[in-house]
């Protein structure tokens, strides 16, 4: 990765320049594609739902075109399925492409055009290992707003993307080619060294089954009664299950029934602890550990094997996962800020009615929820951990991190990166913790460089901060709780709560009886009164808060205000 920040950042300065109205980019050469002179983003006039734009804006967060260009497509060591084969896929009863922006657009993933380092022109997110493609940190925190025609990107908010929609669209589509040979001829003809003779078509079928036995495994394994639907993923689950699978496989896997939001990345390498439930720290090389366990998350492989003694688990684990991307990623989201609301695209605030709901936010809001510079160099973040009897949301995201147990497979009777020998079962963090302890023993300058920038940034390791539970003798009952951050960006962060079960500042802050019990998500077309994506109309996706890891109660602060004032502070929050 140090080879790309050095080559392809330079190379992408040279061709990134910039005509949107908030977007601060230096200037580029003339006469190039409109597509890179917005930092390669594309939007379409029509869209499935109803969200088509014909302007996309940028806003400035701190990066040039340069840096956001190589963030949307780093390779972090994700592979999700040979690069080829996304590329030539058609949709299922189509002969259009899998990938073709109307189709990409469908699952909310942000469409961009060719740029060097993504020269088939694939949405945000989606990179290459070597001839596999996966997928980055860019397609979950990567976030568009559309308000009367014209798109906002903002970089580090939480996508909408619709990922388990896609992963099991991708297993249809490579089921309905292998059913159709006039489907596998086409296949077969464009594949990188295909053909039109039956060798050609015998290769392309066995390959895509290969790939479809893998899809199918993972698709059935990550199985829920709650669809985690757009803008949401149950990642700790799915990280859970991934490791599982490299060490008893996917028959053991856990269901993943406690969808989460896509977490804001802006401000992340400056808090003392990350995730929902805070249980990870930044400091020494715990954001280097942290990324890595996204990686496996996303798809990368790691070789599992059954060390017995200190000597030998030395050698660790080899692996897909990049370290050497993942450092230099960490120090790039350093420069990036949480966006401000955007009045050239936006309503204007009233700053009156912000005024008044400054003081209420002093009130309510900012012992959980600091205020926060986002210009300051030196802004730090002390997370403030709140137990679940306190604050009261859903429980399940919390309880399946602090209470699940798997089978410890190829790990049983091995030693542990504790110099504990592992029983037939571990605990999910244990397992995960294992995989990236071992990952990370076979890249020691790696892990040098995070440790270096940790000290560098005076990260180091604090107790944690809250009224949450706390025992010694149990570490896992400090995990019965959940995270709050300074709100610096919040508007630009809806649905809200950790599991998305409130669609807007507004409605966060009515009681729970008043609180949308149902509504959509799907939708681009912002908000701008109550804060949040449109959500009492049709959509291609309907949160149920009746269901599993759904639960849009508790966080009853502020609840009691009066509507009026209720509508200063959401004013206020527009203004973080």
């Amino acid at each position: 990765m140090v080879r790309r920040v050095a080559v392809i950042i330079p190379l992408l300065s040279s061709l990134a320049c910039s005509r949107g109205a908030v977007d601060s980019a230096d200037e580029g050469p003339p006469g190039l594609l409109e597509g890179i002179r917005e930092r390669a983003g594309r939007v379409l006039a029509q869209d499935a739902y109803g969200d088509g734009a014909t302007e996309l804006v940028y806003l400035d967060q701190g990066w040039g075109p340069a840096e956001t260009l190589w963030f949307y497509h780093a390779d972090q060591g994700s592979v999700l399925m040979p690069y080829d084969t996304l590329i030539h896929l058609e949709q299922v009863g189509s002969e259009q492409r899998f990938v073709s922006p109307e189709h990409m657009t469908r699952f909310r993933f942000l469409n961009q055009y060719p740029t060097p380092n993504n020269p088939d022109g694939l949405p945000v997110g989606f990179t290459r290992h070597d001839d596999q493609v996966g997928l980055t940190c860019a397609a979950c925190h990567t976030s568009q707003i559309n308000y009367r025609g014209t798109a906002i990107r903002i970089d580090g908010a939480p996508a909408l993307a619709d990922v388990a929609g896609f992963l099991r669209e991708v297993e249809a589509a490579l089921r309905a080619t292998l059913a159709d040979e006039a489907k596998l001829a086409r296949f077969a003809a464009a594949r990188t060294g295909g053909g039109a003779d039956e060798a050609a078509r015998a290769a392309a079928r066995t390959s895509l089954q290969a790939t479809l036995a893998w899809f199918g495994d993972y698709n059935a394994a990550n199985r829920s009664t709650t669809s985690e639907g757009f803008g949401r993923l149950d990642a700790i689950g799915r990280i859970v299950n991934q490791s599982i699978r490299f060490t008893s496989g996917p028959q053991n896997s856990l269901e993943p029934n406690a969808p989460t939001s896509y977490p804001l990345l802006w401000d992340a390498p400056r808090h003392d602890y990350v995730q929902w439930i805070g249980f990870a720290a930044n400091a020494e090389a715990g954001s280097l550990g942290r990324n890595a366990g996204e990686v496996i998350g996303v798809f990368g492989r790691v070789e599992v094997r059954r060390y017995e003694t200190e000597k030998e688990a030395r050698r660790g684990y080899a692996s897909t996962i990049d370290m050497n991307a993942l450092v230099a990623m960490e120090e790039s989201l350093r420069r990036l800020q949480s966006p401000q609301w955007p009045e050239q695209v936006l309503p204007a605030i009233d700053r009156g009615l912000a005024e008044r709901g400054a003081e209420l936010y002093r009130q309510q809001c900012v012992s959980c929820h600091a205020l926060l510079d986002r210009a300051d160099p030196e802004r730090r973040v002390v997370a403030q951990i709140t137990g679940l009897d306190v604050v009261g949301t859903d429980p399940t995201s919390a309880r399946n991190v602090a209470d699940a147990r798997v089978p410890a497979g190829v790990l049983e009777g091995a030693i542990s990166p504790q110099g504990q020998r592992y029983g037939a079962k571990l605990t999910a963090l244990a397992l995960l913790g294992d995989l990236v302890a071992r990952s990370l023993a076979r890249h020691p300058v790696a892990v040098a460089r995070a440790i270096a920038d940790a000290k560098r940034h005076d990260l180091e390791e604090t107790p944690k901060q809250g009224d949450h539970p706390r025992d010694d003798g149990d570490p896992t009952v400090s995990l019965q709780a959940y995270k709050a951050r300074p709100l610096n960006g919040i508007w630009a962060s809806s649905p809200y709560l950790h599991n998305g079960s409130v669609p807007t500042l507004h409605d966060l802050l009515l009681p729970v009886a008043q609180r949308p019990a149902r509504f959509a998500v799907g939708r681009w077309e912002f908000d701008p009164n109550k804060v949040g994506y449109v959500s009492d109309g049709e959509g291609p996706f309907v949160v149920d808060t009746a269901l599993t890891g759904n639960s849009n109660r508790g966080h009853e602060y502020g609840v009691t205000l009066r509507e009026d004032d209720r509508r200063a502070l959401v004013e206020y929050l527009k203004t973080l």
